[in-house]
């Protein structure tokens, strides 16, 4: 069985408590997520099984969608409400939603984020939130992100519900503490759940729970084709010509110059037989096998 899974991930649960539910209801072992959620964290996660696990990395970079909610005042060391209280402004006076609009307006395009030190992301080959929990003190180096959409959706002081849609490796955590210092005082994330990633929305997802039924009564109407996510401009090769690109062979193409660097390569009955890549301008190779 190979294919994507857009599933709902519950809060409560990590991504890789998905990953392990799912292999036991299908008793497969090669599956695998792309794009980790929080456990806190609810929504859309893509859930790759079989030979689709190679297309996780591609998966990975889509744009996310979420919608959240921050509040106001409170600030923690995890930048969301589970976290321990560091300062708490109880005398904080209600700001107007005219206001409050408008900064989260201003952090729309292209910025340099900090991430939250409790985060999986690495320095020296340790995860950071392994420093937190010992209290060390680190430099975290920004990153460049790009909020391509952000709308305020409701404001009820002291909560304020977002929209937003960013690239990868952008963290609502830290969207919630930095709208906070603008807007004169602190905020954390109470709610968060993904939306969208790219071609999955939250409206055609499945829970655990439907998953687990459905497989077993042999629909597998929740297994997505490769294509039906990652879409990507295909390339027709004749039986030899693929056989000679699975052995490692690339093969010269005309009239590349209009191609994306990476495509399906497909025979000639439209199956796709992996994903190619373009070198040395003029010839054509597989990046990733999916046969």
């Amino acid at each position: 069985m190979n294919g994507i899974v857009n599933v709902l991930k519950p809060t409560g649960m990590t991504s890789h408590d998905v990953v392990s539910r799912l292999r036991k209801i299908t008793s497969i072992r090669k599956i695998g997520h792309a794009g980790t959620l929080d456990p806190n964290a609810s929504g859309v996660l893509p859930v790759c099984i079989g030979k689709a696990t190679r297309l996780s990395d591609y998966l990975m970079e889509y744009d996310k969608e979420y919608i959240f909610v921050l509040k106001l005042g409170l600030l923690t060391d995890t930048y969301d409400i589970y976290g321990k209280i560091i300062t708490e402004d109880k005398n904080l006076q209600v700001l107007e939603q005219a206001t409050v609009s408008a900064v989260i307006r201003s952090f729309e395009g292209e910025s340099w984020q900090t991430p939250p030190i409790y985060s999986a992301l690495k320095l020296d080959g340790k995860k950071l939130y392994e420093y937190a929990r010992q209290d060390i003190a680190v430099n975290i180096k920004k990153r460049k992100i790009n909020i391509k959409k952000i709308e305020l959706l409701d404001y009820s002081f002291p909560f304020i519900r977002i929209k937003a849609n960013v690239t990868k490796g952008t963290y609502i955590r830290s969207i919630c503490h930095d709208i906070g210092l603008a807007l004169g005082t602190n905020a954390v994330m109470a709610i968060l759940v993904r939306t969208a990633s790219k071609n999955l929305s939250i409206n055609n997802s499945y829970t655990l729970e439907q998953i687990d039924e459905m497989y077993r009564l042999d629909d597998l109407r929740f297994l997505m084709a490769y294509d039906a996510v990652l879409k990507l401009e295909s390339m027709f090769f004749d039986d030899d010509s693929l056989s000679r690109l699975i052995n490692g062979v690339k093969i010269p193409k005309k009239e590349l110059e209009n191609y994306p660097q990476f495509f399906y390569i497909r025979n000639t009955k439209s199956k796709i037989f992996g994903i190619g890549e373009i070198v040395d301008t003029t010839y054509v190779k597989f990046k990733r096998l999916l046969i």
